[in-house]
C-alpha cells in the first residue's frame, strides 16, 4: 500500500502537476523526487541482495532453534513464502538468460539510459535499478537517472493531456466509467446467479 500511495507516475506526478503551476518548478520538484526514489529503491535491492539474501541461510538456522512461535511461522510457511515470494517475483529482471538481461547489458549506458525514460513497460525504471544492484554496476544508476528526467517530461505531457480531456469531456468520461463499471456488475453478478 505505501508503494502504491507513494507510485511516482500515478501518485507524485499528478499531485505535484495539481498544486504547483510553474513548469519549471514541476519539472524541477518532479525530477528530485523520483530520482530520489531511484536511488532509495537502489538501496533497498543493494541491501536485499547483498545482505538479506546471503543471510537466509543462517535465518533459517535461528527460525529452526526458536521456541513455539518461530516453530509455528515455519510449520506454517510464512517466513519461506516472503523470501520465495521476492526471490521469484523479481528472478524475471536478473535471470542472465533472460531477454531483458542481455539486451540491457548489451547496451550498457544507452540501454539503462532508455529504461529510465521508456513510459511502455510498467517497472522498467525498477528493472534496470535491480540489474545495477544485481551486476554491481553502480556507474549504471547514471543514465538511468537522466532516462528518468526524460521520463518526467513524458509523464508531465500525459497527464497534461489528461487533464485537458477531463477539463473538456468530464461528463463523458464519467458516463463512460460508470456503463464500464455497471457491465462489470453485470457481468460478475452473472456469473454467480450462474452457479
Amino acid at each position: 500500500m505505501l508503494l502504491t500511495a507513494g507510485n511516482g507516475d500515478w501518485v507524485i506526478i499528478p499531485l505535484v502537476m495539481f498544486l504547483v503551476k510553474s513548469f519549471w518548478i514541476r519539472f524541477f520538484t518532479l525530477t528530485v523526487l523520483l530520482n530520489i526514489e531511484l536511488v532509495a529503491w537502489y538501496r533497498f535491492w543493494r541491501w536485499f541482495f547483498t545482505t538479506f539474501i546471503p543471510e537466509r541461510k543462517k535465518i533459517r538456522e535461528t527460525i529452526e532453534f526458536t521456541k513455539e512461535v518461530a516453530k509455528e511461522l515455519k510449520q506454517k510457511g510464512y517466513a519461506e513464502r516472503v523470501v520465495e515470494h521476492f526471490e521469484g517475483t523479481f528472478e524475471w529482471a536478473v535471470h542472465p538468460d533472460r531477454w531483458l538481461f542481455r539486451t540491457i547489458k548489451a547496451g550498457g549506458h544507452a540501454g539503462m539510459f532508455f529504461l529510465g525514460w521508456e513510459p511502455f513497460m510498467a517497472g522498467g525504471r525498477m528493472a534496470g535499478v535491480i540489474l545495477c544492484v544485481t551486476t554491481n554496476w553502480k556507474n549504471g544508476l547514471y543514465p538511468l537517472i537522466a532516462g528518468n528526467c526524460v521520463h518526467v517530461l513524458i509523464a508531465m505531457g500525459s497527464w497534461n493531456l489528461i487533464f485537458f480531456l477531463w477539463e473538456k469531456y468530464k461528463g463523458l468520461l464519467v458516463a463512460v466509467v460508470i456503463i464500464s463499471a455497471l457491465f462489470i456488475a453485470r457481468g460478475y453478478i452473472w456469473k454467480r446467479l450462474k452457479k
